[in-house]
């Protein structure tokens, strides 16, 4: 039976999946893009700060999170960037160690530095909050398809907040300014 009723709607039944298909990958995209967004920083979408204020963290900041160990290192911190909320703090290279010492695995135990900075708001009655700068590989990735490896390059260079804590009073009041 090959109605014209019967094909066009086959033909609308298609096409409402294809539309449907879509829509549902791009829910999917944009809900991933917002989770990811909320846990990084991208530079490029920050006001850039020429000889921005230097502050000194006066010691070494540690805190621990579960198995994991992060060491924010005493030195200059050089805001480089802002926005409407805080400042965005540089620090030297290698300024943050990050270590993971897995409970039931000691002996698997790691650490790596970062280049790092400390997100530093505005309002003073905030804590800080320390961030490590996502590393650009020497290899880059590739293979992975074309819209995944453009979100990993995507991901180069961003400011990620690995700990749950974002208002700590502690790290700073750390913090001096200093007059170069």
């Amino acid at each position: 039976m090959n109605h014209p009723l019967r094909r066009s709607l086959i033909l609308v039944v298609r096409v409402a999946g294809a539309i449907m298909s879509r829509l549902i990958l791009t829910f999917i995209f944009l809900a991933f893009s917002a989770t990811a967004m909320g846990k990084h920083v991208y530079p490029q979408h920050l006001k850039k700060i020429e000889n921005g204020a230097t502050y000194k963290l006066v010691e070494n900041y540690v805190f621990k999170e579960k198995a994991a160990t992060f060491t924010l290192f005493t030195g200059n911190y050089v805001q480089e960037y802002e926005d409407s909320r805080a400042v965005y703090l540089i620090g030297g290279s290698n300024c943050l160690e990050f270590g993971v010492v897995p409970p039931k695995n000691p002996s698997a135990a790691w650490a790596e530095k970062w280049d790092c900075g400390i997100y530093l708001p505005k309002d003073s009655a905030k804590g800080a909050a320390l961030f490590l700068i996502r590393k650009t590989p020497d290899k880059k990735s590739a293979g992975n398809g074309l819209i995944i490896d453009e979100m990993i390059k995507a991901g180069y260079g961003s400011f990620d907040f690995p700990t749950a804590k974002q208002n700590d009073a502690a790290l700073r009041g750390k913090l001096i300014a200093v007059q170069l």
